[in-house]
């Protein structure tokens, strides 16, 4: 679902109408109580969460089975579409009770529990609390209010387990206790960052846990204890852009940082903070949201991250979890969504601690399920199906992430289990639509299928977007074609026009090179590269190819997304990396290639500033010269912000060119991808006029210039504001750099009658250490 389409649901829906909206209600334990794990009959706090002004009270009836009583629950907080209230219970003598929740909106009240909603209170009671075994402990490590620590495991094939770790010399002084097929241990004395693991009889057996927040692959995967609550955050009132707005840019936290960068720490492999110091470049850039990729732990240093041993711990080589809650919070505060890419299809087929995990093969079929990378989980079974599922309400939840990316969709329904994978992606989907339905869940799905963006409710997988693969063959096989002059632009109209139902708009994310086209272990390279392996960024052909066809990724309908370094042309491959530091993008070729940035920062800002240019914004085809190599697209919003876009795949320049014009009048140029401060040949038109007669279907047509390789962007009668000042930029290169510099210094010391293009930065008439210091802030920037 759209956040387009939610807020129409919202409004309509979502009021003191007498009704609640089922959809909008839940209540996940291992997620909602305060503390996570009560015991010993304390207090404890039940969060659960709502539609915005959708109720107006909620209380949340408690029977210990000595005084059982309503609780009246109050609003909390508000994130993003959803209210958020709470209902604190009070201590309990007695060794159970069960609680459910009762949400009324007028006249209508309704009652959440563990079988989920329902117009009468719950048979059963709804949850349960048991303080005397901890049934109720959520998987994993979890911290207690006494300063100890909770474990819970589920290894139904043992007769005895018991938890070791430092906390307790690594011997037998914890046993668990067995609670159906779940061993349990409360352990007064174990802390956060402690490291554990479980020891299963018979067979001696050490594993690591399942649900670790934190794994330490250098001492055989040893558990980490965590604080899920450690991280202070920052940017409480964050809220990802609407689908319609996103731009998105895919990055490995390894390769992002460290080669030629001025401010990242040099790690190899870089890490989640070297990531968070580079957030101003990102904001800057103008993209909105990042998608990491795959991040969960992986055998070794250095991975594309498509190996994971876990779908719970992130990488530890990059940072502790708090690392990555920090960098999730430093891009929320400066406006940047992040996503994500998870990978349910497989399990690595190296260091999988899960294979045979309690002496039989509970996390797998046997004979396994087998994909070109590593065995399939058992979908069909439901704790298996809860490992994964409940991995993305913690991601989503705890870590504050705004969505996910799913790797290899077309891997999930094998023929093996095909029922049991779809089902799987369903309920991952409607988790996410039922709790954040403002956050995006993303398919890479090759080859496309309408299926996998259909909604659940008519038997799709859910997915509010997926790679589109149809646009990216087409541009890039037109793209390389153009070089010789035969481009078949009837392909680009088609690209443009979308893929058909559940494969346009904000359905598809469109894109040009991504890991896999750049990656050179999947067969890719940069496209710089391809059209001229030899001077890539000094060749007039590879530049203009490459910025014609990042414009129709960011102008065409669908999300557009680029991957780290396309700003400035990078030509170094993708990879995962190595301890010299291969694959890192080098981050010189910033300044050194200034204006490939600023063409790219100025697409994006066009595309973020124009609701024409949005994902789900009308298109109309009006102009494809197949001869020519010319195409031209109407792009609209019902605001009136009305914007044509031109691109010309030949290897020529055209004057006076005839096209037509939906609407009479000045149509001013907003992008030109050959203008000079983008490294072009600077032909142009600046604005046009609409002063000839019918043509491509409209009442109005003009003459206009479009250079080779070129790429137009104009709008209707609304001139773009002119550019602020950049005075540091002494030599108007577009840089402040050596140059300016070198001027500034030339003219130190002048007392009196100096201007700004000498360096008089601070307009007092002199050259000083004023100025110089005003320089220096500035320097290495690219002007506006």
């Amino acid at each position: 679902m759209t956040l387009a389409l939610f807020g129409l649901f919202f409004l309509l829906f979502a009021g003191n109408d007498n009704d609640v909206e089922w959809n909008g209600v839940s209540h996940v334990p291992f997620l909602d109580r305060r503390p996570l794990c009560p015991i010993g009959g304390e207090a404890f706090g039940v969060l659960f969460q709502v539609y915005r002004f959708d109720i107006t009270s909620a209380r949340v009836y408690v029977d210990d089975g000595v005084s059982p009583q309503w609780v009246d629950a109050y609003f909390s907080h508000d994130r993003g579409p959803y209210a958020v209230w709470r209902a604190d219970l009070p201590a309990s003598a007695a060794s159970t009770l069960r609680y459910y929740i009762e949400l009324t909106d007028g006249a209508d009240s309704d009652y959440y529990s563990d079988a989920g909603m329902s117009d009468e209170p719950p048979l059963d009671g709804g949850f349960l609390i048991d303080f005397a075994t901890l049934a109720h402990a959520p998987l994993g490590a979890t911290p207690t209010s006494d300063g100890g620590t909770v474990f819970k495991v589920w290894a139904p094939t043992p007769t005895q387990a018991q938890v070791r770790g430092e906390f307790n010399g690594w011997t037998n002084a914890n046993p668990m206790t067995r609670v159906g097929e779940y061993f349990v241990a409360h352990v007064p004395s174990a802390r956060p960052r402690q490291q554990y693991k479980y020891f299963f009889q018979p067979g001696a057996i050490w594993k690591s846990d399942p649900r670790s927040r934190s794994l330490n692959p250098g001492n055989n995967y040893n558990s980490r204890i965590e604080n899920p609550f450690g991280h202070v955050w920052t940017s409480p009132d964050f809220a990802a852009p609407p689908f319609d707005e996103m731009i998105l840019y895919e990055l490995h936290v390894g390769t992002f940082a460290g080669r030629n960068d001025p401010v990242a720490s040099g790690a190899i492999p870089a890490t989640y903070r070297d990531v968070a110091v580079h957030a101003d470049h990102l904001a800057e850039l103008g993209i909105n949201v990042v998608e990491l990729m795959p991040m969960a732990e992986f055998p070794g240093d250095f991975s594309a991250g498509y190996n994971p041993v876990t779908v719970w711990s992130p990488e530890s080589k990059y940072g502790t979890p708090n690392d990555l809650k920090y960098l999730v919070d430093t891009l929320h505060q400066h406006g940047i969504a992040v996503i994500p890419d998870i990978v349910w299809n497989h399990v690595s087929p190296t260091d999988n601690f899960l294979w045979y995990y309690d002496g039989t093969q509970i996390y797998f079929d046997n004979p396994y399920v087998d994909t070109p990378w590593g065995a399939q989980a058992d979908f069909d079974r439901p704790e298996v199906r809860a490992f994964y599922v409940d991995s993305i309400l913690s991601w989503l939840d705890e870590f504050r992430f705004d969505g996910a990316r799913m790797d290899a969709t077309a891997f999930m329904d094998l023929p093996a289990q095909a029922a049991a994978g779809w089902s799987l992606m369903q309920a991952f989907n409607d988790w996410i639509d039922r709790r954040w339905v403002d956050k995006v869940a993303i398919a890479e799905q090759l080859p496309n299928d309408a299926w996998v963006t259909r909604p659940t409710s008519l038997g799709g997988a859910g997915f509010d977007s997926q790679w589109h693969d149809a646009f990216t063959d087409n541009l890039r096989q037109e793209i390389l074609d153009a070089a010789f002059g035969d481009p078949e632009m009837w392909k680009i109209a088609n690209m443009v026009n979308g893929s058909g139902p559940y494969l346009n708009g904000t359905y598809v994310t469109n894109y040009l090179e991504l890991h896999d086209e750049l990656w050179p272990s999947s067969g890719g390279q940069r496209i710089v590269k391809t059209i001229d392996p030899t001077f890539p960024h000094d060749d007039l052909w590879a530049r203009g190819r490459v910025k014609l066809a990042y414009g129709l990724v960011m102008f065409a309908p669908g999300i557009p997304i680029i991957h780290q370094g396309s700003e400035w042309l990078e030509d170094t491959d993708f990879g995962g990396g190595n301890p010299s530091g291969a694959n890192r993008i080098d981050w010189s070729k910033k300044l050194t290639y200034a204006p490939i940035f600023r063409y790219f920062r100025d697409i994006i800002a066009v595309r973020k500033t124009n609701g024409g240019l949005r994902a789900s914004a009308p298109v109309q085809v009006s102009h494809l010269n197949e001869s020519g190599n010319v195409i031209a697209f109407h792009r609209w919003d019902l605001a009136g912000n009305d914007l044509v876009v031109v691109a010309n795949f030949s290897n020529g320049d055209y004057s006076g060119y005839q096209l037509g014009f939906p609407q009479p009048g000045r149509w001013y140029e907003l992008i030109n991808s050959q203008a000079t401060r983008y490294g072009g040949n600077g032909l142009g038109n600046g604005f046009v006029d609409t002063t000839s007669g019918p043509y491509d279907g409209f009442a109005q047509s003009t003459f206009l210039t479009i250079p080779q390789m070129g790429l137009l962007v104009l709008r209707y009668n609304d001139p773009p504001p002119p550019p602020p000042p950049c005075p540091a930029d002494l030599d108007a290169d577009g840089v402040v750099g050596l140059g300016d510099l070198s001027i500034l210094l030339s003219h130190y010391g002048t007392a009196s009658g100096a201007s700004p293009e000498d360096g008089d930065l601070d307009a007092d008439g002199d050259v000083d250490l004023a100025d110089l210091s005003v320089m220096l802030a500035r320097f290495g920037s690219i002007c506006p």
